[in-house]
C-alpha cells in the first residue's frame, strides 16, 4: 500500500484533468511551470491529501503488531518509527519529544 498506490491514484488524476485547460493555458501565454502551479496542482490537490492521510494511517497500524509481537525485539532490532513514538509518549513519558517525532514522521 505504499508507492504503487500513490503512484496509481494520482495518475488517474493525473488523466481526469482536462486537456482542454492545458491547452488554454498555452494559448494564452503560460509558461510550463504556471500551467503546472495554476492548472494541474489545484486538481491533484484533494488526490495528494487523502492520499497522504491514507498512508498516514497505514502507517500506524503497523504499530500495533510489532509492539504485541516483540515490544521492539532485543535492543529495538525490530522497532518502528510508530512504535518508538509510542514507547517515547507512554514508557518514557516523553509526549513533547514523541509528539516531535509524530509530526516529522507526518513531513
Amino acid at each position: 500500500f505504499g508507492i504503487p498506490f500513490f503512484a496509481i491514484t494520482l495518475l488517474a488524476a493525473l488523466k481526469s484533468i482536462p486537456s482542454e485547460l492545458h491547452e488554454a493555458a498555452a494559448i494564452d501565454g503560460a509558461s510550463p511551470w504556471q500551467r503546472f502551479t495554476k492548472v494541474t496542482l489545484p486538481f491533484l490537490a484533494p488526490t495528494i491529501v487523502i492520499t497522504v492521510m491514507l498512508r498516514t494511517i497505514w502507517i500506524a497500524t503497523f504499530a500495533d503488531l510489532i509492539f504485541v509481537m516483540t515490544e521492539g525485539g532485543p535492543a529495538g532490532s525490530t522497532s518502528t518509527v510508530p512504535v518508538y513514538i509510542y514507547v517515547s509518549a507512554f514508557k518514557s513519558l516523553d509526549k513533547g519529544y514523541a509528539s516531535a517525532v509524530a509530526v516529522l514522521l507526518l513531513v
